[in-house]
């Protein structure tokens, strides 16, 4: 069973280092086994959330409990949507620019691309309602639980909160386009907050945990 919690842990470490080193632009996401790690960290986070909240779930938080899990569960349907969208509309318009079909059309071509990527940004933006409350949510059940604490459940919402604020003030352009910052790096480091907690937690009280 630790072994298999340990497998869980560094499963989610591995999601959460592909996106920031994606979304940071250190990797430009453009090889096959990038790609074929950036779909997975949707299914991948679905999951440990069902591990995290399954573990902190009591009658006193049931109902937050249960917002957190729907909220965030919707969250990366929605990010997994975008991601795919986002490497489909790439590789496909790129292969239509150099197909001999495009020649002289390139105006057209460029138009339609940039229609096609108002709707990933449009998910995107959905994504961040969606991720932004679920995070808020849980980090308000984490802020009165001893195995985590106050520190933990401030930055949380703090962090999901300045995203979603900074999100709705830009929209609809993106924060970084209008010289505001990008926080959802911020709150991948929580994630990863998080998750050494409740790796800490579960080896010193597995029964509890």
């Amino acid at each position: 069973m630790t072994h298999g919690r340990g497998i869980a842990a560094a499963t989610g470490i591995v999601a959460l280092a592909v996106y920031l080193i994606t979304t940071t632009g250190l990797v430009s996401g453009g090889d096959a086994l990038t790609r074929s790690l950036a779909f997975a960290i949707g299914p991948v986070a679905i999951l440990g959330v069902f591990r995290l909240l399954d573990s902190i779930d009591s009658p006193l938080h049931r109902p937050t409990v249960r917002a957190t899990r729907v909220f965030l569960v919707s969250a990366f349907v929605l990010f997994t949507t975008m991601v795919i969208l986002q490497q489909m509309t790439q590789l496909q318009f790129n292969a239509l620019e150099a197909s001999p079909l495009a020649a002289g059309a390139a105006p057209t071509v460029r138009l339609l691309r940039a229609g096609v990527n108002f709707t990933q940004l449009g998910i995107d933006v959905s994504f961040d309602v969606f991720y932004c409350a679920g995070v808020m949510l849980l980090a308000g059940v984490l802020y009165g639980h001893p195995a985590f604490g106050r520190l933990v459940g401030v930055l949380g919402i703090a962090s999901a909160g300045a995203l979603l604020v900074l999100n709705l003030v830009a929209f609809p352009r993106i924060p970084t386009e209008v010289g505001l910052p990008d926080l959802g790096p911020a709150t991948a480091l929580w994630w990863l907050l998080v998750i050494g907690l409740q790796t800490r937690r579960r080896t010193l009280a597995p029964a509890a945990a």
